[in-house]
């Protein structure tokens, strides 16, 4: 199949064959789920992770490979598969921007009800978009992300993966009671017309939206809507020796959502105290929320 012509923006690029997000074609695809997959110097598992999308059991969906000016053959990769399926586009960045803002340019060309988030090294049960689809459209336009369970996997040496524990997501009461939840919700599967209005993922001053891009919109997403849960293993979290949250990276990763935290509190109102606690693995983790006195 013809691929639609390039519509890039100035300052973006997608390939010498102009495999690009966006064209005529998406209008007609009848898709109604976008899935999202950033990627930088992913070339060892990025099949993987598209061919958990080509195995769905629903059938409706768009995928944007987003290659965030990757130095491997990761964009060579995902070409590939742009040119075997009409229902994935590249969308090739000329300079490296960093997980929040190619997330952000992943979806200024969604043109779907619903996007979800799936990092370049992990990968999608079979029937993942279906039941977070259905689960979705059943809730309702107050309802912004829907997530499920991830199971963990560990990469060893010789790139065999050992099966950790389920990282289990749930649905919350309010906003506050997410604030001190500190696990990352998986999958991220969301309204798209309400990440637009929050703003999508933050520019922010800090990281320039390399670090916590997720937790920072789903922050903003608690304050105007809800969240369910569908209670199922959908999402599959690979860990291995590059990931973003290995162990020596954490205490970076402390200082960052002290900072974003706390923001947040001030933006919410500033009504609690936050209690902090460092989890034994090196994370920091909401112990509770204190009422200020006034």
């Amino acid at each position: 199949m013809t691929q639609p012509d390039c519509e890039e923006p100035e300052g973006t690029d997608c390939g010498d064959r102009a495999k690009c997000a966006g064209g005529a074609d998406r209008a007609r695809s009848g898709a109604t789920v976008t899935v999202l997959v950033p990627a930088y110097n992913r070339e060892r598992y990025l099949s993987d992770a598209i061919e958990s999308v080509l195995a769905q059991t629903y059938p409706r969906w768009k995928c944007i490979v987003i290659d965030d000016a990757s130095t491997d053959q990761t964009r060579e990769i995902a070409l590939a598969y742009a040119d075997s399926d009409p229902r994935i586009k590249v969308l090739g960045l000329p300079q490296n921007r960093g997980l929040g803002l190619a997330l952000q340019a992943g979806l200024e060309r969604v043109a779907t009800p619903y996007f979800v988030i799936l990092d370049s090294d992990d990968w999608l049960a079979p029937t993942a978009v279906e039941h977070l689809y259905t689960a979705m459209e059943a809730a309702g336009d107050t309802v912004s992300l829907a997530c499920a369970n991830g199971v963990n996997w560990h990469e060893s040496p010789d790139g065999q993966l050992v099966r950790g524990v389920t990282q289990r997501g749930r649905a919350f009461t309010d906003q506050y009671d997410f604030f001190q939840f500190g696990p990352n919700l998986v999958p991220r599967f969301l309204r798209t017309q309400t990440v637009r209005e929050v703003g999508g993922f933050e520019d922010d001053p800090m990281t320039h939206g390399r670090y916590f891009e997720d937790k920072l919109l789903l922050l903003k997403l608690i304050h105007v809507s809800n969240f369910i849960y569908v209670d199922e293993d959908l999402y599959h979290i690979r860990h291995h020796g590059s990931n973003m949250t290995r162990p020596e990276a954490r205490s970076k990763f402390i200082e960052i959502k002290r900072y974003f935290y706390e923001q947040t509190m001030r933006a919410w109102g500033d009504e609690y105290d936050i209690e902090w606690h460092v989890h034994p693995e090196g994370w920091l983790d909401v112990k509770a929320l204190h009422p200020k006195q006034r």
